[in-house]
């Protein structure tokens, strides 16, 4: 058909052009892993708005002209249908379509133009920033500064200032304006975060041999641009968990309902009420879930049904661990009751036991212990953590050493509820008290500097059971 665009959107592409033509929006961002369309939908929303907006004018936005040739304009020509382009001025890189709309490929050009002169006088209703990352904060409200500044001529409608974006997880500027305000809820009305994975992408999930292959990605690397997990990091100094590595110790578990269920407990509830699901395979410790009770859900109850609904019909049994300061009778519940009974009480139909210690190890002790586990698995111990496990595995990355050897507890406020939390750390507390209690003999004999005895597990309740 005449001036159709060549491509057919998949749902999560359609809903990024969606979000655009819904006039609600000024700032969309269309992020996450790679292969998630997110450059075809960018591109193929822009012709759209060339063809309802004649005389409307747009620029396209990477770091230099080069990345622009070799891989912006070839992905422009393989969906913009050729009789919809009138003219192509590549010297001063501008397309004219048939509705007399333009499209400027507009280079930052930062390196040679820090002051960013090439935006002064730069006339269009909006922007499409490629790969917004590798430009600069400051081009991003110069692209505010500019948006809407183009009047097409009067019996033409003027379209609403716009500025798209796509871009793969990163640690700079972008993330703090628009993922950690979308994943805080606190993002202005008039922006807006798309995420994107792999998985959306049909026409690449349909190659199994490509996605397969992926898998052969160093860890982070496939977390950040296969996944799209804007908050996992390298390490870089200074980490409590030294001899936690990502490709030693995350990897895919499947949940095996033959084995009992650990489950281990933080009593914070800000920012979350975490509990990590357990299960052990010989010596080997496994993180097969985790679970954040968000408010108003960072309740005991309401975690607990989480559980339950994620393990209905688990019958191999259950043992719960946890901080032992929270093993006090608790003056705001029921005389009697405590943050464990209420736990034991909430989960019955798993036939929980309680194995909270009666104190909590010294932090630098156990953070050794664990430590030892990670570089050399002292005892045949091994710890692996399920690659699902985002927030746990952020912990462990972190989470920084006190200049005393303890855990740095870094604070951060709300900003929406105004509470003051702990940042980090409350995934690896409650794996420290798995650890130590589960082993709790390995435990004893390496801080004696002897030998383990056995491994403290549990009984297993089915048959079939390691």
């Amino acid at each position: 058909m005449e001036n159709e665009i060549l491509f057919e959107p998949s749902p999560k592409q359609l809903e990024f052009i969606e979000a655009v033509f819904s006039d609600q929006y000024k700032y969309i961002l269309f992020g996450g892993a790679i292969r998630g369309g997110k450059t075809y939908a960018g591109l193929g929303t822009l012709l759209l708005l060339c063809k309802f907006y004649p005389f409307s004018r747009w620029a396209i936005v990477r770091d230099t002209l080069q990345t622009l040739k070799r891989n912006t304009i070839p992905s422009f020509n393989k969906i913009c249908p050729r009789n919809f382009i009138k003219s192509y001025n590549q010297d001063t890189q501008v397309i004219t379509f048939t509705t007399g709309a333009q499209i400027l490929f507009f280079s930052e050009n930062y390196a040679d133009d820090k002051e960013l002169d090439r935006w002064k006088g730069l006339e269009v209703n909006g922007f499409l920033f490629e790969e917004i990352n590798e430009c600069q904060e400051q081009s991003f409200y110069k692209a505010i500064e500019r948006a809407g500044s183009h009047i097409p001529p009067s019996r033409y409608k003027k379209p609403k200032p716009l500025v798209m974006a796509t871009c793969n997880p990163t640690k700079n500027w972008v993330k703090d304006i628009f993922y950690d305000k979308y994943k805080n809820g606190t993002l202005p009305p008039d922006f807006c975060y798309i995420p994107s994975k792999i998985t959306d992408n049909p026409y690449v999930m349909a190659d199994p041999d490509y996605v397969a292959s992926l898998k052969n990605m160093p860890t982070y690397q496939y977390m950040v641009y296969v996944e799209g997990n804007w908050d996992v990091q390298l390490k870089i100094g200074g980490e409590f968990y030294k001899c936690f590595e990502l490709d030693n110790h995350v990897k895919n578990i499947n949940y095996d309902p033959l084995l009992p269920l650990h489950i281990s407990w933080d009593d914070n509830v800000n920012p979350y009420l975490p509990v990590g699901i357990f299960q052990i395979k010989g010596k080997n410790l496994l993180m097969i879930d985790e679970i954040t009770g968000i408010n108003p859900n960072n309740t005991v109850k309401s975690v607990c049904n989480e559980i339950i609904r994620k393990y209905q019909g688990h019958n191999s049994g259950m043992f719960v661990y946890g901080d032992s300061t929270a093993n006090k009778e608790d003056t705001k519940m029921e005389k009697g009751y405590n943050f464990y009974r209420l736990i034991l009480d909430n989960l019955t139909q798993f036939k929980p036991t309680n194995r909270v210690t009666s104190s909590n190890p010294s932090v630098v002790m156990r953070g050794n212990f664990i430590n030892t586990i990670l570089e050399k698995q002292i005892y045949n111990i091994t710890f692996t953590i399920n690659e699902t496990c985002v927030n746990a595995i952020n912990d462990f990355i972190l989470l920084k050493e006190a200049a005393d050897g303890t855990k740095l507890k870094e604070m951060e406020t709300d900003p929406k509820t105004k509470v003051r939390y702990q940042k980090v750390g409350h995934f690896t507390d409650l794996t420290d008290y798995i650890i130590c209690a589960a082993f709790a003999n390995d435990f004893q004999q390496w801080q004696r500097g002897g030998s383990a005895i056995k491994i403290n597990t549990g009984k297993v309740l089915h048959k079939h059971a390691y």
